[in-house]
């Protein structure tokens, strides 16, 4: 399988090519440091993003809490994390950082705030 990956791990931006059959059997190409090539890797392995959303709160003057995890999940969880993230309802006041949930639906990351209220 060939695939072509935009790096986002630094400034540059390097328009990777990667061509693989499995996980031992991988060729990266393009890559302007050696980030790009472990980069391109994962992204076609095993790819990850930070997920974001918003939850509910009872707060004075707000309905809603800005929400991330605090490392990037398993791109398959994504829509999970946001049917979950819909039914959490926050109460009191928060600060950015705070834990919102532990060890989010066990991806091993937490679901943080991303606003003081």
């Amino acid at each position: 399988m060939k695939k072509t990956i935009t790096c986002t791990v630094c400034p540059q931006g390097c328009e990777i090519e990667a061509e693989y059959t499995c996980d031992a059997d991988i060729v990266v190409r393009g890559n302007s440091c050696p980030r790009g090539e472990r980069y391109a890797k994962d992204e076609c392995l095993a790819p990850k993003r930070t997920f974001t959303s918003s939850v509910r709160i009872d707060a004075p003057g707000r309905r809603m809490l800005p929400v991330r995890t605090s490392a990037p999940v398993a791109k398959e969880m994504l829509l999970p994390c946001a049917e979950a993230a819909h039914g959490i309802r926050v109460e009191g006041h928060v600060h950015v950082g705070d834990v919102i949930r532990k060890d989010f639906l066990g991806t091993g990351t937490d679901l943080v705030a991303s606003m003081t209220l």
